[in-house]
């Protein structure tokens, strides 16, 4: 850095920063301080070397400035400044001519024609950034032969089928020093995280826990909850619904299937008791409901956009509405989270990475368990950050989305309270 001005890095932060490798590969788990790390190296680039410019591109504008621009306003000396961080362009400029930039890869024109060619480039969250981005973007930037660009490529994995998974391993196999990756755990690096650690394991599900703590390059393959095992999920021996037992009904708008889950909330256990399937309309729904739950509290957990969906042909009546003028208690997101958010709610209540199941079904709740079950990511977009895209196209999610709506809401992963939508007669 500066003989005026020192950062403190952990060892193995140290050790990346130390390395001679142009191409560097980070395999990290959340909380190890990647983003800070890659920050630092951005910055030291830019003030040792006059004319320089460095950037760094994430998966969008807006994760990137949340990951890094906080950050580097924090470390980076006002004295090594020309003016003030310019907030609008995302930039610093630097006294010595450099100056250091973030971009997304949602604005892809940003990134074609950058003049200079960068000399430094950081990757971050590159295991969410778009296939092929590296060599049909990146690659053309860094090798301008007159400007050799250095590269560091930081992302908690996202399975084995990306390119991540495949630079990680160029970095592991090149023996000529171009090439060099490290694989860092949050227990290994950060035993000060040892109580946050254990929260998370009895948060997530194993297989998220090791992907997201441990940078571990799992394969779950297309289904989307791969937690869901009706050995230990599915049981003939869940009590039905007491006399005065709340009722609590997931719903999936959709005409002329209305997939609904009924539920008892037990402790911190979910029991799906029961299911509501081939209703006409939001309508037809509630007479049933009201049929078949008399004189019972009853809490329903559907699909944001039905806030907006009209329903009838009068102005403002929307699928919110009619469930609330029925008596029944609406919580809903004000806005539907990442379907990736909201999966992995369900999987950590299938299954959390200590091995406890608090999400149960009945035996005879069969098309929501198959739903369950067949429910696939789209080919090509499994496991993505906000960019998740599930298989509509074999029409088995209607159930599961139901699903994923009432874990999320009541087990929201990293929420104190969610944001919702509810009826005004309510409060909590």
């Amino acid at each position: 850095m500066n003989e005026n001005y020192e950062v403190s890095l952990f060892p193995f932060q140290q050790e990346v920063f130390d390395n001679k490798a142009r191409f560097k590969i980070v395999a990290a788990g959340r909380r190890t301080g990647k983003s800070f790390l890659a920050s630092v190296m951005a910055y030291s680039h830019c003030l040792e070397h006059r004319n320089q410019r460095a950037i760094l591109i994430g998966p969008t504008v807006g994760m990137i400035r949340e990951s890094m621009w906080t950050t580097l306003k924090t470390i980076v000396h006002r004295s090594h400044l020309e003016g003030l961080p310019r907030e609008m362009d995302l930039e610093l400029r630097f006294i010595n001519g450099s100056r250091l930039s973030l971009k997304g890869f949602d604005r892809p024109d940003s990134l074609r024609g950058i003049s200079p060619s960068p000399t430094f480039i950081v990757l971050d969250e590159f295991a969410f950034i778009k296939a092929n981005a590296f060599t049909e973007v990146v690659l053309p930037m860094a090798t301008d032969p007159n400007r050799k660009a250095k590269v560091v490529i930081i992302s908690t994995p996202k399975g084995v089928q990306g390119d991540f998974y495949q630079l990680f391993n160029k970095g592991q196999e090149d023996r000529a020093g171009i090439w060099k990756s490290w694989q860092f755990t949050a227990e290994n690096v950060r035993p000060d995280m040892r109580e946050e650690l254990e929260l998370a394991k009895s948060t997530l599900d194993v297989k998220t826990y090791e992907q997201e703590y441990c940078a571990t390059f799992n394969n779950t393959g297309d289904s989307v909850f791969y937690q869901f095992s009706r050995e230990w999920n599915v049981s003939d021996n869940l009590l039905p619904l007491g006399e005065q037992e709340p009722v609590h009904i997931a719903i999936d708008f959709n005409i002329k299937i209305m997939a609904s889950s009924v539920f008892a909330h037990r402790g911190d256990q979910l029991h799906c008791l029961e299911e509501l399937y081939g209703s006409a309309d939001t309508h037809q729904l509630i007479r049933k409901i009201k049929s078949k739950y008399k004189n019972r509290d009853i809490t329903v957990y559907p699909d944001a956009s039905g806030n907006a969906r009209k329903t009838s042909a009068a102005t403002g009546v929307t699928d919110f509405s009619i469930l609330r003028d029925a008596g029944f208690r609406v919580c809903a997101r004000a806005k539907q989270p990442p379907i990736i958010d909201s999966v992995n709610c369900v999987n950590s209540l299938l299954k959390d990475a200590n091995g406890v199941s608090r999400l149960f079904f009945n035996k005879d709740c069969t098309r929501t368990i198959a739903s369950m079950e067949q429910t696939a990511w789209k080919v090509g977009q499994s496991t993505g950050m906000d960019n998740a895209t599930i298989d509509k196209t074999k029409n088995t999610e209607h159930f599961s989305d139901g699903i994923r709506y009432i874990c999320e809401y009541l087990y929201p992963i990293g929420k104190k309270k969610p944001a919702i939508i509810r009826d005004r007669s309510w409060s909590f």
